[in-house]
């Protein structure tokens, strides 16, 4: 076939004669011929660099967070605000990973209860079901934030939480106030414009399985050391430090 697509112009005589050779005389010629015989490997060779690249990319430059603090609520929380909280809960972090940074990753699951679950498309309460189901399997957040209806939902019915001290309660126990932190009992956030945005929610420390706690103990003494230093309102890192030197030079000029 490639031999008719070089001898196309040529007559029949010339294309039929025993003997007759291709010869490729000009680059574009020889290129043409490369490709009619291998661009398929050509294309796949590029595809599997394209994505061997991007993987590597991917590994490289993805953020591994150092916590994972859940927000457990029946509203819609915009994505702008959950980045604001996350920014200055970091002031009260430690490196945990040894990258480098400081990382808060808030996880937010936006579940209706209620008879507002009855007007809530379908798929997205799905999806937010699905998405706070596959955190509880895996223990990613410790620390959560609930709404009332939330922690009526998965607090009292479901037995989430612990104690804010970590220690279980004995089944059957309802002292629910004893399991949440209002807002403006957590130092660190209360007098902050963000913590004044979720006034209306509560701390809360998730119960974790033995087997999740053999796999990473670390990472749960590291989250209740941010719980702890946040309620106290002790920054840990520069940033926090400044942030807690001028809001303390605010007060006494105030003052």
């Amino acid at each position: 076939m490639a031999r008719e697509r070089y001898l196309l112009h040529a007559g029949e005589e010339e294309i039929n004669r025993a003997g007759a050779e291709i010869t490729l005389k000009t680059k574009k010629d020889k290129w043409n011929n490369f490709w009619f015989y291998h661009k398929t490997h050509v294309i796949v060779a590029a595809i599997a660099v394209l994505f061997v690249a991007y993987m590597v990319y991917d590994m490289v430059t993805k953020v591994h967070p150092d916590y994972n603090i859940a927000i457990l609520t029946s509203q819609t929380i915009p994505s702008d605000l959950s980045d604001q909280l996350a920014e200055e809960m970091e002031k009260y972090g430690e490196d945990i990973n040894g990258d480098g940074e400081i990382v808060v990753q808030m996880n937010v699951f936006e579940i209706a209860q209620g008879e507002a679950a009855n007007t809530m498309d379908p798929n997205m309460q799905m999806a937010g079901i699905v998405k706070f189901q596959g955190d509880v399997q895996t223990g990613d957040s410790y620390i959560y934030l609930t709404d009332d209806d939330s922690f009526v939902a998965y607090g009292t019915e479901e037995g989430l939480f612990t104690y804010l001290d970590g220690s279980l309660p004995e089944e059957g126990a309802d002292d629910y106030e004893n399991m949440r932190l209002p807002m403006s009992e957590c130092k660190g956030l209360a007098d902050t414009e963000i913590g004044e945005v979720f006034s209306d929610y509560r701390f809360s420390l998730r119960w974790i399985r033995d087997d999740l706690l053999d796999k990473k103990p670390d990472y749960y003494v590291g989250c209740k050391e941010l719980y702890e230093n946040l309620v106290a309102g002790t920054p840990t890192n520069a940033g926090g430090e400044d942030a807690s030197s001028s809001a303390e030079a605010a007060s006494s000029a105030a003052e």
